[in-house]
């Protein structure tokens, strides 16, 4: 990991713990677009190896509105679903785990995020609830930290081909437990405008190397104005 000077640092920190609500961008300037009813589809893959497996599909979908402190917040249906081609003719259900909820507002510092509760959901009461997971506008080497989890934007420029089209992203990598064998870390590739087009998660192996193991391509989405 690069190490920074360190009043670099801290100023990095301070833009993520501070709650600012200030103005919300145009969604052509949003690094997450969010509006009621709209939706992102993804194709969902594992990986074995140097093999590739169809994972399934996944779906961001805005199902609610909100304002709290004069701010629009809104909340994301995020449904996963594993189930083979097979299993979904046959009618097998879903598993309850396949659909989760968060919340999220953009203002000019970039998306603020709220995750619900699984076992007891409840919205958020106001927006010192939000974490700013994406700040933006942003430079590359940007670190912070969230509720133990390390952030780091790798990249603010970074060419994504996907089914749907190729774009220009600002990478955010999350390293959750980086110093254990569980450990994890994932990669969000936004597109201003668009919102997430890539989603990719390493695992550490027991040699404690990082292998890439999943990853979700946008192939649709639709931003209601």
């Amino acid at each position: 990991m690069k190490l920074f000077p360190a009043f670099f640092l801290v100023l990095i920190l301070l833009s993520a713990v501070l709650k600012v609500s200030g103005e919300s961008p145009s969604l052509a300037e949003a690094i997450q677009p969010r509006t009621i009813d709209s939706k992102w589809n993804y194709s969902s893959y594992y990986f074995e190896g140097d093999q590739v497996f169809s994972g399934g599909t996944a779906q961001e979908l805005v199902v609610e509105e909100r304002e709290i402190e004069g701010v629009k917040i809104f909340r994301v249906r995020l449904l996963t679903d594993w189930r083979t081609f097979g299993e979904r003719l046959s009618g097998v259900p879903l598993d309850p785990e396949s659909t989760s909820y968060f919340w999220e507002y953009s203002t000019e510092e970039g998306s603020f995020n709220f995750d619900e509760d699984f076992d007891e959901p409840a919205p958020p009461s106001s927006l010192s609830d939000f974490s700013l997971t994406l700040p933006y506008p942003t430079e590359k080497g940007f670190v912070y930290e969230i509720d133990g989890s390390q952030y780091e934007v790798i990249a603010v420029d970074f060419e994504v081909t996907v089914p749907v089209g190729t774009f220009e992203t600002v990478v955010y990598e999350i390293t959750n437990d980086g110093d254990s064998l569980e450990g994890d870390r994932e990669r969000f590739y936004m597109a201003p405008g668009v919102g997430l087009v890539r989603w990719e998660m390493d695992v550490r192996g027991e040699d404690g190397e990082w292998t890439l193991e999943y990853r979700d391509d946008l192939f649709g989405y639709t931003i209601d104005e």
